[in-house]
């Protein structure tokens, strides 16, 4: 069997509740396995570990009580094709408590932190204009979510300029 690789994420709360919600997003996402406590153990039953996929890449929420928590310093970044996804991503992972950050980020209701980046966004920023990557850059800077026309005008603006 080959070696496989996933990022494990410690947490305390409904595991796996938070693994359904994230598959149910994302295409080529799903609930892989759900491992519980043991029958002789004061949560048993209750899932200890949870393996999924979002888009693909592997995850495992472990319960790690309550002295643990999230924090930005590990966050989910999702590449998407349009504004629409964006958009829909965006509200989906605010819904019931989720908090917007800057440049794309948010934390879920959870507590786990997302990056939202709209795929035209990347190829823009792939250019070998260094004045045009300064502007972006400035932009998204502004932004909390990111807003592909923004970008698009700048590039326009830019290209016009050129």
């Amino acid at each position: 069997m080959p070696t496989t690789a996933m990022t494990c994420l410690l947490v305390e709360g409904p595991l796996d509740e938070m693994a359904e919600f994230y598959t149910s997003l994302v295409p080529d996402s799903a609930v892989l396995n759900v491992g519980r406590w043991p029958a002789d153990s004061e949560r048993a039953g209750e899932p200890l570990a949870v393996d999924f996929t979002v888009a693909g890449a592997r995850f495992q929420l472990i319960s790690g009580g309550p002295d643990v928590a999230l924090t930005p310093v590990v966050s989910i970044k999702l590449e998407v094709d349009d504004q629409a996804e964006v958009d829909r991503l965006w509200s989906a992972l605010l819904a019931d408590g989720g908090e917007p950050s800057q440049c794309g980020w948010l934390t879920d209701r959870y507590g786990l932190s997302w990056q939202l980046i709209p795929r035209g966004f990347t190829e823009l920023m792939a250019t070998s204009d260094v004045a045009l990557q300064q502007q972006l850059f400035a932009a998204m800077l502004t932004m909390t979510k990111l807003e592909m026309p923004v970008f698009e005008a700048i590039a326009e603006g830019h290209a016009a300029q050129a």
